[in-house]
């Protein structure tokens, strides 16, 4: 064992929090810090692009429900990764994001590479830190583990000095404390008063619904959804990353809480009682606006900035959502009077999906929903299903089944397009056993294609399902919408498919629909990361639509 050192330290801090993956391109300012985390048994995963190494971080503690670390040189490799930054900010994902930068004593002088990283990174993490110290390494190590994880999860940014990854530490400088000692552990449970007024609201109640949102992955199980579910047989709904925490074929569940996706969701203007796990009163919901003025809202979530913010609320419940859940069901009893507004939720619900399937005619250039009608049999309840692009995606948002929390991942609310390759590429590294697919429009393909090398490197058999329609689509559809022209929005049409078989992978060009399904069969049993590229015709998405009517207002 070579003499330990500040990276070590760094190192030992990040093991002791239960690490043993670093999403990473190795470069200047960390080679101290990667050459310790070598010595310490830490596995690389190292990609073509520092944002695709920052998605993957991303993807990869949305699917295990654990903070997740990547690390990079300072400056170019700081700068590459940032890009994706604010979509894990606003995705509220707890991700580690670690730079190496020039020697400490040279701050200030123009030195290598020098940028603001500490003030780059404010705006969109949950804390930003620079080291300054070797002693302090274990302070700062345990400080941003705690932030990026209490109350709602969130990213964090250390910057760490080559000359401090350096120096020379003893054992007597190794961490002391365990996470537990340094960490809330426990549960904060919400008041026993309000946890009744909420009960008695639930029980009440003619058309209550129940909502979980982002934060409820990281402390809801799916046994506690399921359990308040069936005590009070109250309707929940499912979005964000909390997707899935409920299987959508539970006879409760009535899938995506979002009314542009899920024609049930639409209820919500008639519910009386609505119960918020987690999920904000943003502006999908037009800041609470959604909901009937009189409807009674029960707000639980872990931070209190949140409780009451843009809307007025009726009980607030502050504390851990898992605790909040289990006194829930334990405070609550089974409504009798939810029959009508169940059977009401569920002719909705079928209506819709059988509205969606409609669509797949067989007509070329194909719909989208000639996709994801085709494969229904190739999935099945441990399969991941990634989104990540405009129209083409919406379609399949809308109609494709969350069965398991983790495995039905969306881009989140900023939208950041080319992250469905890293986040399906997270999902079979945490999974390599289940089958990912990832559904992807031709423009979102464009960003990260390379990472096709990243899977075959580290063997991540991911199969991507493209829909090829040579556009821009849902930029294109609001231009046509707003404009009645398009500007800036197509693009050529590509063999994708020629270019993953370049790189090594195995690639399938479909144009009929007969052969879809055989084509993500062979896709699939490969072995090998695959692309399937599929011409579709470019249609307007049921989100696209929703958004363009709340634009114009018809």
């Amino acid at each position: 064992m070579p003499n330990l050192n500040g990276g070590h330290l760094f190192i030992r801090c990040l093991k002791q929090e239960g690490v043993k993956k670093v999403f990473t391109i190795v470069g200047d300012t960390i080679l101290p810090l990667i050459d310790a985390a070598a010595d310490e048994g830490i596995e690389f995963i190292d990609t073509r692009h520092e944002g695709a190494a920052m998605h993957m971080a991303d993807g990869y503690a949305r699917i295990t429900g654990e903070p997740a670390v990547a690390i990079f040189t300072g400056g170019p490799g700081f700068s590459n990764a940032i890009s994706a930054l604010p979509a894990i900010y606003t995705s509220e994902s707890p991700v580690i994001f670690v730079a190496g930068c020039a020697e400490l004593p040279e701050k200030g002088m123009s030195t290598f590479q020098e940028i603001d990283q500490i003030g780059m990174t404010a705006p969109v993490t949950k804390g930003s830190w620079l080291i300054h110290d070797k002693k302090r390494i274990p302070e700062f190590v345990a400080t941003a583990f705690r932030a990026a994880m209490s109350g709602r999860p969130g990213p964090v940014h250390l910057t760490l000095p080559i000359d401090i990854q350096e120096e020379e530490i003893s054992e007597d400088d190794l961490p002391s404390y365990l996470p537990n000692e340094y960490r809330n552990m426990g549960r904060p449970q919400g008041d026993a008063a309000l946890i009744q007024q909420a009960a008695s609201l639930l029980g009440q109640a003619q058309k209550p619904v129940i909502i979980l949102g982002n934060p409820a992955r990281y402390s809801v199980s799916p046994e506690q959804a399921a359990a308040l579910a069936e005590k009070t047989g109250v309707p929940v709904f499912t979005v964000e990353q909390a997707r899935g925490l409920l299987d959508d074929e539970h006879p409760l569940c009535f899938g995506y809480a979002d009314g542009a996706l899920n024609a049930a969701a639409r209820r919500f203007r008639e519910a009386d009682v609505v119960l918020l796990l987690g999920k904000r009163l943003d502006h999908r919901y037009r800041y609470g606006g959604v909901f009937s003025p009189t409807a009674k809202i029960i707000q639980a979530d872990p931070a209190p900035a949140e409780i009451g913010r843009n809307r007025g609320i009726a009980v607030p419940l502050l504390g851990d959502l898992g605790a909040i859940t289990e006194q829930l069901t334990a405070a609550c009893r089974a409504n009798p009077n939810l029959g009508p507004w169940l059977s009401q939720l569920k002719e909705d619900r079928d209506g819709w999906l059988q509205t969606l399937a409609s669509n797949a005619q067989g007509e070329e250039p194909l719909h989208p929903m000639d996709v994801y009608t085709s494969i229904q049999d190739l999935i099945d309840e441990d399969t991941f299903i990634v989104m990540d692009g405009g129209d083409y995606v919406q379609w399949g948002r809308s109609f494709m089944k969350a069965r398991k929390p983790g495995r039905f991942i969306r881009l989140g609310p900023l939208s950041h397009l080319g992250a469905g390759l890293p986040y399906g590429m997270a999902a079979k590294l945490a999974h390599p056993e289940s089958k990912v697919l990832v559904f992807i429009g031709d423009g979102a393909f464009g960003f990260y294609p390379m990472e096709f090398d990243t899977c075959i490197r580290h063997n991540l058999p991911i199969t991507v399902v493209m829909g090829n329609d040579s556009t821009w689509g849902i930029d294109k559809t609001f231009q046509m919408a707003y404009f009645n022209r398009a500007v800036g929005t197509d693009l050529r049409f590509v063999r994708y498919d020629k270019m993953v078989e370049a790189i090594g992978g195995h690639a399938e060009y479909v144009e009929h629909k007969e052969d879809v399904a055989p084509a993500v069969a062979r896709a699939i049993d490969s072995g090998l990361p695959a692309l399937v590229n599929i011409v579709v015709s470019s249609t307007t998405s049921p989100l696209a639509e929703a958004m363009i009517a709340r634009r114009t207002g018809r």
